[in-house]
């Protein structure tokens, strides 16, 4: 997960790294920070956050202002204000915000808002996949196949190949069974993706192929049919 801690009191920035450090430890993903002291700074980075802890005064730009910049290249990042000033809620529906916290950090309601987010992308068309650096937020429909390799496997998608530390019998149970199949002990095919198949194997739209077992034959062919058939696809 990256995230970035915009105010410009760096003293907040430690006191809130070390929330984040405890929470990351109790539920086992990686967070990256970056650190900002002012929202220029921030606005030039051009990087894409999952969750900005955004100061709400600060000297120049405020935390609201840099928001609204902020929304015009990237409406999908989670801002939560930071603030002394708990009646400021009202203004903080204009950019979208996620939450806002009141100063100094409560520990329980942060902690209360980093579940809430999680939950939110779990909710929603995305697998989260720890890696050894960060956490990738995946669209499920981007998934070509998955591919064993040895007790981990590799997710590959549209525009990425990517190591997954867990076995293919474990991210099996993560996507939904009506849009992917496990044609092989070593694929679990994208249905999406497929764009025809022989007996003993499948072509995807990225042309790559992956193996059909024949004990996999009948069950695979009833699966993709039902597939192309519940989502009208050609």
């Amino acid at each position: 997960m990256r995230i970035a801690i915009c105010d410009d009191k760096m003293i907040l920035h430690d006191d809130l790294k070390v929330y984040l450090e405890e929470y990351s430890i109790k539920k086992n993903i990686v967070i990256v920070y970056d650190d900002y002291t002012n929202g220029a700074d921030l606005i030039a980075s051009n990087i894409e956050y999952d969750i900005i802890f955004m100061d709400y005064q600060m000297q120049g730009l405020d935390g609201l202002e840099t928001s609204r910049r902020i929304r015009k290249k990237n409406i999908k990042t989670a801002i939560i204000f930071l603030t002394s000033f708990p009646n400021i809620v009202f203004d903080t529906f204009e950019v979208n915000a996620y939450r806002f916290l009141v100063k100094p950090i409560n520990h329980d309601k942060l902690f209360s808002a980093m579940d809430d987010f999680l939950q939110s992308l779990n909710d929603s068309n995305y697998l989260v996949v720890k890696t050894d650096s960060d956490n990738k937020r995946i669209n499920i429909d981007d998934i070509v196949y998955v591919e064993a390799a040895d007790k981990y496997c590799y997710i590959r998608t549209v525009t990425d190949n990517i190591l997954f530390k867990k076995t293919l019998s474990e991210i099996e149970k993560q996507l939904p069974q009506d849009k992917f199949f496990r044609s092989h002990r070593t694929y679990l095919v994208g249905l999406k993706h497929i764009v025809s198949h022989t007996s003993t194997d499948m072509l995807f739209d990225n042309n790559e192929r992956a193996l059909i077992s024949n004990l996999k034959l009948t069950p695979f062919k009833k699966a993709f049919t039902n597939y192309v058939k519940r989502y009208n696809f050609d």
